[in-house]
């Protein structure tokens, strides 16, 4: 069996690591805006081409002003494109480190179950031999494995 995640945490390591992006949510709050999951669906997104286009659109406004409609507030357009770009770089290094995280979690739980399931096999193997202990610890284990549920005999014909 191979196994990857060969060394923990220190729990001084994990607590800093927190504190420090309990820190980084700190310092952001003032500027962050939750929304919720229909209005993130129903939301008009910038993505990396309307970088550009947002970009040449306001050196255009900027610069010939009777382009913006007297409706459109052009330093509200200014600050909602500046703010939009000045987070991205935040957001993306944010983002990989929450895959990085959910990959080594993910793949720490894969290594973890993998060598769980011979422990748990060999408890129910003693359990059925009559070892001590053993029925009470399989009873208590099969409650909570998260395999696929017993099958149910089929009803006789």
């Amino acid at each position: 069996m191979s196994n990857r995640v060969t060394a923990a945490v220190p729990p001084a390591d994990l607590a800093q690591a927190l504190d420090l992006l309990k820190q980084a949510r700190a310092l952001l709050e003032p500027y962050l805006h939750p929304l919720t999951p229909d209005e993130r669906k129903n939301m008009v997104k910038m993505g990396d081409k309307s970088v550009g286009f947002m970009t040449k659109l306001l050196d255009y406004a900027a610069n010939s002003p009777a382009f913006v409609p007297a409706f459109v507030n052009f330093d509200e357009l200014k600050q909602d494109v500046g703010t939009a770009t000045d987070l991205a770089p935040v957001e993306q290094f944010a983002a990989q480190l929450a895959l990085d995280l959910g990959s080594t979690v993910m793949l720490a739980g894969s290594e973890g179950m993998t060598q769980a399931s011979p422990v748990y096999q060999n408890i129910r193997f003693l359990a059925q031999q009559k070892q001590p202990g053993a029925q009470l610890a399989y009873d208590d284990l099969s409650q909570r494995f998260p395999g696929r549920p017993a099958k149910k005999a089929a009803p006789a014909a």
